[in-house]
């Protein structure tokens, strides 16, 4: 006999495509067992209904620096992994990439060792759904916050070391194209290395090669990146010529709403949002340090003393609120950015980020008017 089954409704049901009206998920020992409509439920009495919100399977966030008044790179331990994840919880982000910014290829080692002690223990099934490293191998020039000390060129040893960890979980590795030989950018690729393309100045042409050897998405796409112009379309592009995915910071302040609906038309499929969050998010905190500077939050924004932008202080359901108010998405295509895309993109989309037969029932209700979301 099926034990724990639970009858859970909301004024809509998200799958991971579409809004359903009248439906009730049904969940038994955390498993997705069915979706069926409101008034087949013969025992009215077991219906959990959660009011005006949408309920949908939680938000995957694939480039997370720290949150909760903790840092990845300052504290590089299962308890720092730990808090982001009961962090996230709160904010209805239910899996993440803990992401580490150039540092000593020490410091990547320990990473890619603490976050194997964490599959070790729990497989995929506790937040953490890999490791993205967004550098040390990027552009002096576009390296914005990441400290020059350690932005180096990628040796055959250093690449080897990282790809040995695949085995174990997923790989995001944000890098400098220009500075790879195609050769290397296609032995991270054959060892199942997630290639993105980041912090570059890569001409269009630097950049292609890098698609055409394996490369499968792109950093935090507007920033840290060569522009489109007339006579070099740059990383910019690139990425839009190729049929890439893209991470998205949606606070506004990294990418301009305009240019937000652009890429939403464009690439209507490809987006997934990222909040590319750092220590005070989710807390009250005003200062923090990062990158070796000492950073504030002012207005929203974290900066440091020239104003640059380190990281952002936003959560996965503000950014939702974001797209959907400020930017004019629907919240079909704009929750598929927070849930479904990162899915596919990580090849989880069979286990999380729809509500389907047989997907762990990770879910949310998000309020239709304050976006606040909570566990279901």
């Amino acid at each position: 006999m099926i034990r724990d089954m639970r009858v859970i409704t909301g004024k809509y049901i998200f799958d991971g495509v579409n809004l359903l009206s009248n439906k009730a998920v049904l969940v038994a020992d955390g498993i997705i067992v069915d979706i069926v409509n409101c008034d087949k439920v013969f025992d009215k009495s077991q219906i959990e209904d959660f009011g005006n919100v949408v309920i949908s399977a939680g938000m995957i966030d694939l480039q997370l620096n720290g949150c909760g008044g903790v840092l990845f790179n300052d504290t590089i331990d299962l308890a720092t992994l730990e808090t982001m994840h009961q962090t996230n919880l709160r904010s209805g982000t239910t899996g993440f990439l803990p992401t580490l910014i150039t540092s000593p290829f020490s410091d990547v080692e320990k990473a890619l060792e603490t976050v194997k002690e964490w599959f070790k223990q729990f497989g995929n099934t506790r937040g953490v759904l890999g490791l993205h490293l967004e550098g040390p191998f990027l552009s002096p020039e576009k390296r914005g916050i990441h400290p020059l000390e350690y932005v180096i060129k990628p040796s055959d040893e250093m690449l080897h070391t990282i790809a040995s960890y695949t085995k174990y979980y997923p790989i995001k590795l944000t890098l400098a194209p220009e500075n790879f030989t195609p050769e290397q950018i296609a032995y991270l690729v054959k060892h199942n290395v997630i290639v993105s393309i980041g912090h570059s100045n890569a001409s269009y042409e630097q950049a292609q090669i890098a698609f055409d050897h394996g490369a499968t998405t792109a950093t935090h796409m507007f920033n840290a990146m060569s522009g489109l112009t007339g006579r070099n379309p740059g990383v910019i592009g690139a990425v839009l010529a190729n049929s890439s995915y893209l991470g998205l910071i949606a606070d506004l302040l990294h990418v301009d709403k305009d240019n937000i609906r652009l890429l939403a038309k464009l690439k209507p499929t490809s987006i997934y949002l990222v909040t590319d969050a750092v220590t005070p998010t989710a807390t009250d905190m005003t200062e923090f340090d990062f990158a070796g500077k000492h950073l504030y939050v002012r207005d929203g924004r974290c900066v440091d003393d020239a104003g640059t932008l380190g990281g952002a202080y936003i959560t996965m359901n503000q950014m939702v609120a974001n797209c959907v108010h400020t930017c004019g998405l629907s919240l079909e295509q704009t929750l598929a950015m927070a849930t479904l895309i990162p899915a596919q993109f990580l090849g989880l989309d069979s286990e999380i980020g729809k509500i389907a037969l047989g997907h762990r029932a990770e879910l949310i209700a998000l309020d239709l008017d304050s976006f606040a979301c909570e566990l279901v």
